[in-house]
């Protein structure tokens, strides 16, 4: 529960409120989150427990939709604040032909976060796709020559349907175990993945710390 409601129905609440978006649904293994989500009113696909990593459940439910459905995008259960405008974002970089995998990434500021290993970095291309992911602080400075900044990934991602079926039967790769990062698989296969500039990376629920500095942002709201 945060601030009287719990977390997977904020998230859901602030996806709603995305424009140009047909269809807002909660993919779970969790007949617990199934009874609950169906409680507040949004729909629910069901997906075994075995599915491996988060495009791999998305893909699955991915064959329960119409063909209608040729953009899906994938906003994890932990982004209570996410903005729909970032939403958007995501949904308008597929209006370029090219992209097959888009995802947002935000400008870092605060050198504890640029060294942090929990926030994952990002370096980009001329085309703004992207080069790496890594938890380490990429790029590396050597000598104070150059300014340079430093931007992280924010967690969602959006996908042409026909790319999540293919990067579901990918092999694992080193660097994506080495990182614990699965998009390190999509990259070392060929895939592109477009970076969608945004303001700000919203606050992600992992630990009861950050419980509370979700409430204190609502708070002041």
């Amino acid at each position: 529960m945060i601030a009287g409601m719990s977390l997977i129905e904020r998230v859901y609440r602030q996806c709603k409120k995305a424009q140009d978006i047909d269809m807002v649904l909660v993919v779970t293994d969790s007949s617990e989150i199934a009874k609950h989500v169906n409680g507040f009113g949004a729909g629910v696909i069901m997906t075994p427990e075995d599915c491996a990593n988060g495009s791999e459940r998305v893909a699955f439910a991915a064959k329960h939709l119409s063909d209608d459905f040729e953009i899906i995008i994938n906003v994890q259960g932990d982004e209570p604040l996410i903005e729909p405008a970032v939403i958007e974002k995501i949904s308008a970089a597929f209006e370029d032909n090219t992209v097959s995998i888009a995802t947002p990434i935000s400008e870092l500021i605060d050198k504890k976060d640029i060294d942090n290993p929990n926030i994952v970095k990002v370096v980009t291309d001329k085309n703004q796709n992207i080069l790496y992911f890594s938890r380490s602080t990429i790029p590396h400075k050597r000598g104070d020559v150059f300014q340079t900044s430093y931007w992280r990934h924010v967690g969602l991602y959006g996908f042409r349907r026909k790319i999540l079926e293919e990067i579901r039967h990918l092999p694992s790769t080193e660097l994506e175990e080495i990182e614990k990062l699965e998009q390190l698989r999509w990259l070392y296969h060929g895939y592109r993945i477009r970076a969608v500039r945004v303001e700000n990376a919203s606050v992600e629920v992992n630990t009861l710390e950050d419980v509370k500095k979700v409430e204190e942002i609502l708070k002041n709201k």
